[in-house]
């Protein structure tokens, strides 16, 4: 509390150092938008997020995982023992600096150190030709509208308010003003209840909603499950990915690329966009009997959980959708 996240290099050393003010990012209650920034009082409670969008946050964690690992005894018996840790600091800084930021550029360096440093105690406590360490994400991440403009690109910032207000207009139309219960990024949830009191068919209007919606600037397709499954597209098999029956909203809103769907609280960049930029995350493979290599394919982090177990030489977990990177195991080795 008090302290001041510094740069840990000079300026020389960073690609990104005239980028460090920017007007559009987001100053976390006094935390500042340029180094140095200063952490908060303690009995704010905005230190604890600033500590998440630093550097810091990932090194308690990292001190937290040294101590899991002595105190549960992880690696010390024949037992596999499966240790997950999510650093994420670099997401944190992203949602209010943007993945183009020197902030972003400096956490990325010293997660490069704090990941060092647990491999070494790893090495040190279980050996590492004994662990397999894989690396990856759960997502991408959209850089900021602005930034995105000032590389001439078309991006603006989509208000959910508007949104529904836009979509309002035409339940008026049908002679349904309250047509729209909220919208909640990336759907819209409409009142099918007075829909159907209306005497309207709640698949027609819901389905002429989405048709009109996409023709609502920045919004790039508007579709309900159904149409997504009618499609059969790789756009709409990503957003069938993400549908739940019981949850998700009436129609799905994918937002035209680099714009952003603000959705009201004091995030300035966001992911969640089906777009590549979003959805692109590595996937690093290493440990005893793999050979080094890259792969150029299209994979995705559901294809961890099968690839552990066919290296452990057991049976994938029940819901496991992914496959086995078959280029992360050394068949020859293990024949």
């Amino acid at each position: 509390a008090g302290q001041l996240w510094k740069l840990s290099g000079s300026p020389e050393e960073y690609l990104l150092f005239a980028q460090d003010y920017r007007p559009y990012e987001f100053d976390l209650k006094g935390y500042g938008t340029t180094f140095p920034h200063r952490f908060g009082d303690p009995d704010n409670s905005s230190l604890y997020t600033q500590l998440l969008a630093s550097p810091v946050g990932d090194e308690l964690l990292l001190d937290f995982t040294k101590a899991l690992i002595e105190q549960e005894k992880i690696g010390q018996d024949e037992i596999p023992d499966y240790l997950a840790v999510s650093f994420s600091g670099v997401d944190a800084i992203n949602h209010f600096f943007g993945p183009s930021s020197l902030e972003n550029e400096e956490v990325i360096r010293r997660l490069d150190s704090t990941l060092a440093e647990l491999f070494e105690y790893v090495d040190q406590s279980v050996g590492l030709d004994n662990t397999l360490v894989v690396l990856s994400a759960d997502h991408g991440m959209a850089d900021m509208p602005e930034y995105m403009n000032e590389l001439n690109y078309s991006a603006a910032r989509l208000d959910p308010l508007k949104i529904i207000a836009f979509v309002s207009e035409l339940g008026t139309a049908l002679g349904e003003e309250e047509i729209v219960r909220y919208f909640y990024r990336p759907y819209l949830y409409l009142n099918e209840e007075m829909i159907a009191a209306a005497g309207q068919d709640t698949r027609a209007v819901t389905d002429s909603i989405a048709k009109k919606q996409s023709e609502y600037p920045g919004v790039q397709l508007a579709v309900t499950a159904d149409q997504a499954r009618a499609m059969g597209t790789p756009l709409a098999r990503q957003i069938l990915n993400n549908y739940h029956p019981e949850r998700s909203g009436d129609v799905y809103l994918a937002q035209e690329p680099y714009w952003f769907v603000f959705d009201g609280g004091p995030i300035p960049a966001m992911h969640g966009s089906p777009w590549r930029y979003d959805t692109h995350v590595p996937i690093i493979v290493s440990g005893p009997g793999i050979s080094n290599g890259l792969v150029h394919r299209q994979v995705q982090p559901a294809d961890i959980a099968p690839t552990l177990s066919a290296i452990l030489g057991i049976s994938p977990p029940a819901a496991s959708a992914g496959s086995v990177l078959i280029e992360a195991i050394d068949l020859a080795g293990r024949q």
